[in-house]
């Protein structure tokens, strides 16, 4: 072979183990950000459940404090 084909083939192996590092590096930082997402999506729902349970109880406090008023529920 010639030091054209040689260069040539060096320089095109060069340009695929970049691309392909390039894909490796995005591929891991899409998966790092997914479950960041994934943790936060699962703190968010808790919250919400808690809120609700919250909410459940100070409806049913307010329903005795009503009864016991002589209101009207």
């Amino acid at each position: 072979m010639s030091d054209t084909v040689i260069v040539a083939l060096v320089s095109a192996g060069a340009s695929v183990l970049t691309a392909v590092t390039a894909l490796l590096l995005s591929y891991r930082g899409f998966a790092s950000l997914d479950a960041r997402m994934l943790a936060l999506e699962n703190r968010v729902h808790q919250g919400l459940t808690d809120l609700t349970g919250s909410v459940n109880e100070l409806d049913k406090r307010l329903i005795k404090v009503e009864i016991k008023l002589g209101i009207q529920p």
